[in-house]
């Protein structure tokens, strides 16, 4: 799930919550295989394709008017109707831990993992210790080295 206002990709460097055995740990991002796949309707016509996003020029927005090379090779205009990050992301636990995740298992930190009612896997992996609270959301946020075997009680 993407919201409206995320990038179409992270930029080396951001802060985010990575999920790492059931539950989310705060990480920052160390590498960028940057692949996202932008799904356009393209203008005059009313048929669509997916391109990689190195063939749009504009802006990576939905709804986005942008320049993008047809599948023949040739420019033309177009709307984008959809995009889908599938780049891999390497991020860094606090402990110093790395792991290839894609964006699926990654949250911008400070952003909802998951719905209040669904609290019940906390209590397999990350342990409520090092729960804090962000931006007034209930956000849980741990640290990986309490993730893991070595962690259990």
């Amino acid at each position: 799930f993407q919201a409206a206002d995320e990038p179409a990709y992270l930029t080396v460097g951001t802060d985010v919550s990575a999920k790492y055995r059931g539950a989310f740990c705060e990480a920052k991002i160390k590498t960028v295989k940057r692949m996202v796949k932008v799904k356009v309707t393209l203008k005059g016509e009313s048929t669509s394709q997916v391109v990689q996003d190195d063939q749009v020029k504009g802006p990576l927005r939905v709804g986005s008017t942008v320049e993008v090379k047809t599948s023949e090779g040739l420019s033309s205009e177009a709307v984008i109707s959809k995009l889908t990050d599938a780049s891999l992301y390497t991020v860094v636990f606090d402990d110093g831990d790395e792991k290839t995740l894609r964006r699926s298992s990654l949250c911008l930190k400070g952003e909802r993992h998951f719905a209040e009612s669904e609290v019940s896997f906390l209590t397999d992996d990350c342990h409520f210790l090092n729960k804090k609270v962000q931006n007034d959301r209930n956000v849980l946020n741990f640290s990986h080295a309490d993730v893991g075997p070595a962690a259990a009680d």
